[in-house]
């Protein structure tokens, strides 16, 4: 990251206060640094004004306020952002059942925050710093650049750990910033077409497998019913489930059962219906794998999709990809590449397409109509086409006076 030239610098109270721009900056902010009586180290703040009047007000109103917060013992600085994300690692771990969303987060803050805030105070961050950020985000990415919705799920994840420090009271408030409009593009997912030639390859992965080693056969087994099992309940929350969370419904059909996931999730914990009972054959072979590589049956509390060890599976992130390249559905139509995640998507599309309603599919998948309408419109109406294209039939004239 280039270090910004600063002009136009401004020193007041015997350069207690000093304000000044930055060069490189298309808006010519004013940002404010100072040096409080009997206070530890610099403070730091953008004012979020290019107007040198309302930047000195601003400047002035904030002197008077931690001067006050010095007297009172509080403290004005309070700890960087490094060491408040390696205490909320910590903080994740102690619970024992660190969530998917914990670890993204962490990931996020660890590749992204912490080098591009340094060692700045979490005082130090508020709604100008955090648009600063995700601007200079969108410039640097380890990967391609990322989409509008791939920043706001961002934005969530630094969101959630902005309020976990409001709530351990490093904050003295919350910090509220606007989110980009989510552009409406559809998701990557897998058409009826690709998800037919994905699992035709997966029958034949697995064979071609079982004419290797031991470990190999085992991965491709736990990949494939994972595949198999998400694109069939639309779930995320994958990596905790364990075997008490898989029950089943009995039907009005005799010998026919739903079956039901219990999961826990960013919405909270809920019941997911499967979209057919394959998914007990699915999880049948994992069943049965596991019972043969630890000589008895898998305990309820065990894990489903976890290591030799019953230790969970972290990701399926690397052997999806190469899974998805060497049977070459890779990317959809559109030239996008597919993910784990396309896997809930061509879950909503499949599900909307037989004509399941809206507000179903958003609870039974943990999510909002809005969100539906707005990423599977399209296909909301090639599944309403026969409802498109009714013709008004006129009725046959029976009687002569009609």
């Amino acid at each position: 990251m280039s270090v910004s030239k600063v002009i136009n610098q401004q020193s007041f109270h015997d350069g207690k206060v000093v304000l000044y721009q930055l060069e490189n900056r298309p808006k010519r902010l004013w940002l404010c640094r100072m040096k409080v009586p009997n206070g530890v180290g610099y403070i730091y703040r953008g004012t979020g004004t290019t107007d040198l009047y309302e930047a000195r007000k601003f400047a002035d109103e904030l002197l008077d306020e931690l001067r006050i917060n010095v007297k009172l013992g509080k403290s004005i600085t309070g700890p960087n952002l490094k060491r408040l994300v390696e205490e909320f690692e910590e903080y994740s771990k102690a619970t024992g059942k660190q969530s998917n969303r914990d670890i993204a987060i962490i990931a996020l803050l660890k590749l992204y925050a912490v080098p591009y805030f340094a060692k700045r105070k979490i005082t130090e961050l508020n709604q100008q710093e955090i648009a600063r950020f995700f601007d200079w985000r969108r410039q640097n990415s380890v990967k391609k650049a990322p989409r509008d919705a791939t920043i706001i799920h961002e934005m969530s994840q630094l969101g959630t750990f902005l309020n976990w420090c409001y709530q351990r009271g490093h904050l003295d408030r919350k910090i509220e910033f606007e989110r980009p409009k989510q552009d409406g593009q559809r998701r990557p997912h897998f058409d009826t077409k690709d998800w037919t030639k994905l699992t035709r390859f997966l029958r034949e992965w697995v064979k071609q497998g079982e004419r290797k080693s031991g470990p190999i056969v085992r991965d491709r087994i736990m990949l494939t019913n994972y595949v198999l099992i998400l694109a069939n309940t639309g779930i995320r929350e994958a990596r905790n489930l364990r075997w008490r969370d898989i029950d089943t419904e009995p039907t009005e059909t005799p010998g026919k059962s739903n079956i039901i996931l219990h999961v826990k999730g960013k919405t909270g914990a809920r019941d997911v219906v499967a979209r057919t009972s394959e998914v007990q054959t699915y999880s049948q072979r994992i069943w049965e794998l596991r019972t043969e590589e630890i000589g008895k049956k898998p305990s309820r509390d065990d894990y489903v999709f976890c290591h030799k060890d019953g230790t969970p599976i972290h990701t399926f992130k690397k052997g999806f990809e190469t899974l998805i390249t060497e049977a070459s559905v890779e990317v959809d139509r559109d030239g996008e590449k597919r993910t784990l995640y396309s896997l809930r998507h061509t879950y909503a599309t499949f599900r909307l397409q037989e004509g399941v309603n809206h507000y179903v599919l958003a609870r039974n998948m943990g999510t909002s109509v809005k969100m539906l309408e707005n990423f599977y419109g399209h296909t909301s109406n090639r599944a309403m086409a026969d409802e498109l294209t009714k013709m008004k039939v006129k009725k046959p004239k029976v009687l002569p006076w009609e």
